[in-house]
């Protein structure tokens, strides 16, 4: 029967044991770099939809501005609006219309 290097063992036995735990340290640490990654692509959506909601909130103004284009037509120009008088009196029918 072959003698048992006792020590060869131990030594071999904590080989394996660190290199075992170094696998799981990887492991782990790749675990944690996808569900940080994943935390942080869901903290950023939710954040833009928080910013979405508050620009809402914060730009609504309940006085309504008078824009340009309803400007124009409160107070249209002087040839705009004989350019409209001039077309309603050309376009006038006396005659009565049928249904």
């Amino acid at each position: 029967m072959l003698p048992l290097d006792i020590t060869a063992i131990e030594q071999h036995a904590r080989r394996l044991r660190a290199a075992e735990m170094q696998r799981i340290n990887g492991l782990m640490s790749a675990q944690m770099r996808l569900y940080g990654q994943l935390m942080g692509a869901t903290l950023l959506s939710a954040l833009i939809h928080l910013s979405e909601g508050l620009f809402l909130l914060f730009s609504w103004n309940p006085v309504q501005a008078v824009s340009r284009h309803t400007a124009r037509h409160l107070h249209p120009a002087l040839l705009t609006r004989l350019n409209r008088l001039a077309r309603r009196l050309f376009s006038w029918n006396p005659q009565p219309h049928r249904s």
